[in-house]
């Protein structure tokens, strides 16, 4: 695994240095095991470090892995659980962590007190964690899912409240901002420090290994803003941050997030744009979404897609393919049968050339 592993990273430094390749870099696996054991609670599931280790390990050695599909383990503890590190709360649930259920900033004249707690509940987990996912060659870890800044804030303040708070309280929010960005960095900083101490490339929720640190960067609550507050509430925040690290990436969450993408291909430094199109809309290997895909590529940043290819609509696939440069352009897709993985593979490296 490791000869491969070591070869694949090479592949992906040829993604992230943007360098001429014949096809896109492809994550696809095919899932080819029985399930692990289920959990037995809510507590067992996102926070048992044994069971989330072992759950993974299982996982993988029952996965069948072509292209450049990496054994990854995600620390997945919910969408920005640093706010649950800075004072917040959380509630567990099935499919994720809520850490937007019980906000404590009621009003802006009385905001408790914010600051990195390593010692916070939140943060022990994500500690325990890692420290057995890290010590496991088997798999690739990554850091955890920090969230977006305003997002953060969101569930400190709640999102309604945010909304008005806007219109009604904008100093107050861009100096919540400027302590919450203050805040995620010294977090990013201890997360990269635990990379660094393992001696494994630098990863993320996207499973994309890099030599170089990255994040992928988001604001899901910018789909419910306008262009112009997206500029002055949000894309100050987002320069600091690309400006902080090597390499970043953006999560364009949805048909909402499009007015602001001009904006966001335009930061210097910014790495890459990752895709999501939302619930209702067309699958990302639609022809639709191909002229978005032609103008990301044209102002010189990557491409990501996940979930990105289908089997059962090969002519759209191919669509897809032929119409993009395959340099720095990253799909990850999975699939039930190992034949259905290894003919995609073919299919690629055709549609490329």
């Amino acid at each position: 695994m490791k000869t491969k592993f070591a070869q694949q990273l090479l592949q992906y430094e040829k993604f992230w240095n943007r360098e001429k390749l014949s096809r896109p870099i492809i994550n696809i696996s095919a899932n080819l095991g029985e399930p692990y054991k289920s959990y037995e609670s809510l507590e067992q599931k996102w926070l048992d470090e044994n069971y989330i280790v072992d759950a993974k390990l299982h996982a993988c050695r029952h996965t069948y892995f072509a292209a450049e599909g990496v054994p990854f383990l995600f620390t997945n503890l919910g969408p920005g659980c640093l706010a649950a590190c800075i004072g917040g709360n959380y509630e567990l649930a099935e499919k994720t962590i809520w850490y937007d259920r019980n906000p404590i900033i009621d009003d802006w004249d009385n905001v408790p007190e914010l600051k990195l707690d390593t010692q916070s509940e939140m943060w022990q987990h994500i500690e325990r964690i890692q420290n057995k996912a890290f010590a496991n060659p088997e798999f690739n870890t990554s850091i955890t899912d920090l969230g977006g800044i305003l997002d953060i804030i969101c569930s400190l303040r709640g999102t309604e409240n945010m909304l008005y708070d806007l219109y009604d309280y904008p100093d107050e929010v861009k100096e919540c901002t400027k302590l919450v960005t203050k805040l995620w960095f010294e977090a990013f900083d201890l997360q990269k420090k635990k990379v660094e101490a393992s001696g494994q490339p630098y990863n993320n929720w996207m499973n994309i290994p890099s030599s170089k640190p990255w994040y992928p960067l988001q604001c899901d609550f910018s789909y419910m803003i306008s262009p112009a507050q997206f500029e002055e509430f949000v894309l100050p925040h987002l320069v600091e941050q690309v400006n902080y690290m090597e390499r970043s990436v953006y999560h364009l969450d949805g048909v909402g997030e499009i007015p602001h993408l001009d904006m966001l291909l335009d930061i210097e430094g910014l790495t890459a744009i990752q895709w999501v199109a939302g619930g209702g809309q067309p699958p990302l290997w639609d022809e639709r979404w191909i002229p978005m895909y032609q103008k990301i590529q044209s102002k010189g940043k990557n491409l990501i897609l996940m979930g990105g290819l289908s089997y059962r609509d090969l002519a759209s696939s191919e669509r897809l393919i032929k119409s993009l440069d395959p340099t720095g352009v990253y799909i990850s897709t999975g699939f039930g049968q190992k034949e259905t993985v290894d003919k995609m593979v073919e299919l690629v490296e055709k549609w490329s050339n």
